[in-house]
């Protein structure tokens, strides 16, 4: 139940900037901030009923985000407070993983969700990645606010839509690689079977250390 929660509130956050462009488009922005505070709404429930009891504070935290926004722009009559919203999430994600970095770094705790012992490099390295995350997730979104002033609401649209996510898949990518290869620690899905036939694991080398 709590993956099919999950996979919906997925889709409403990919379909949010899409339903945005429709509502602009239409012109009149009291109407695209009240179908934006509803849209809110119905994305929220999902993911308040899959959040533990602990977790439904933060839970609300975005949504508030949206909700703000969306009043801006209704009582200025402007619609870009309402395209300010996908630059403010990334953003607010981006913090979220800056601010980690002063206790367990947020990479790490999804890491060790997965291998609870960790190795000091393997520490470092989640470390690492964090930063960069948080710092790759505030370039994004400041790049959104840019085009949310300067450009046009389709140019808008399909980079919050379409490139910004694709950007972070690269990002993504690119970590899992560097991390399989460092680490040739090795799962069993087809890409770590590759990978690791084109790059054994360590123990399969003899005479090779662990990396520092």
């Amino acid at each position: 139940m709590q993956l099919v929660l999950k996979i919906i509130s997925g889709l409403f956050l990919f379909a949010s900037p899409w339903v945005l462009y429709w509502t602009l488009s239409q012109g009149d922005i009291k109407v695209a901030s009240i179908t934006l505070v509803a849209w809110v709404i119905v994305r929220t429930i999902p993911i308040l009923m899959s959040a533990k009891r602990e977790q439904r504070r933060a839970a609300l935290q975005l949504p508030a985000i949206a909700l703000f926004f969306a009043a801006l722009g209704w009582l200025s009559n402007n619609g870009t407070w309402l395209m300010v919203l996908p630059a403010a999430t990334q953003a607010t994600f981006g913090l979220t993983f800056l601010s980690s970095l002063k206790g367990t770094p947020l990479i790490e705790h999804f890491a060790r969700m997965v291998k609870p012992d960790l190795s000091v490099p393997e520490q470092a390295h989640c470390r690492a990645w964090t930063r960069v995350w948080g710092y790759y997730l505030i370039a994004l979104a400041a790049f959104g606010l840019v085009l949310a002033k300067f450009a046009s609401l389709a140019v808008w649209t399909i980079y919050v839509g379409l490139v910004s996510y694709g950007m972070v898949g690269v990002l993504f990518a690119v970590e899992y690689v560097v991390r399989k290869l460092r680490f040739r620690d090795y799962g069993r899905n087809p890409l770590d079977w590759l990978l690791g036939k084109m790059f054994p694991p360590r123990s399969a080398l003899p005479g090779r250390d662990e990396p520092s």
